[in-house]
């Protein structure tokens, strides 16, 4: 099987899983640890504060869609699914935390990144130390997440709800100048 092939079958593994309630309970208490750690973090960095962001209901649609895909959805498929070893117990260990430590590295590195190049008014944000130590404990909790799933799915939700409860609860929309 060649390369292209391989990554073919990854992802379709990745979407085609249908994590188990066991997943999406263990993903529901990653989401509770990643509250716990980041919401201190976030309120003592400045990136977090609460302000509830009054959209129409087209609006708040619109957040709630284009988040999925993007970062959610996006960022899942890349620095999890096409960046990990497919999850499957033969992977050596060494390998496995290998490729987590690479790619949450560039996951959190891609941040400022991405901001630096598409989007400049990002950088104070993407370059916060809060908002980087925040994004480094959301990268491991969704790759255990993934890995425990083996789904790309509860680390997308995961993902979705950080992002979409920043944006439209804790000021996120405002500070990202959206």
């Amino acid at each position: 099987m060649n390369f292209l092939e391989k990554i073919y079958h990854k992802v379709v593994f990745a979407l085609l899983t249908i994590p188990t309630l066991k997943s999406w309970l263990f993903s529901f208490f990653l989401l509770f640890i990643i509250a716990l750690i980041c919401l201190p973090i976030g309120f003592q960095s400045g990136l977090l504060q609460v302000e509830i962001l009054h959209l129409s209901f087209i609006g708040m649609i619109k957040i709630l869609v284009s988040r999925f895909f993007f970062p959610s959805f996006a960022e899942e498929l890349l620095f999890r699914v096409l960046l990990l070893p497919r999850p499957i117990p033969n992977t050596p260990v060494n390998i496995q935390l290998t490729m987590a430590f690479t790619s949450i590295v560039l996951y959190v590195i891609g941040h400022p990144i991405f901001a630096f190049l598409f989007y400049q008014k990002a950088f104070g944000v993407f370059t916060n130390p809060g908002f980087l130590l925040s994004t480094l404990i959301l990268g491991i909790t969704l790759t255990i997440s993934y890995w425990h799933s083996r789904s790309i799915w509860p680390p997308v939700v995961i993902h979705w709800i950080v992002v979409v409860v920043w944006l439209l609860i804790f000021d996120g929309y405002s500070k990202l100048d959206l």
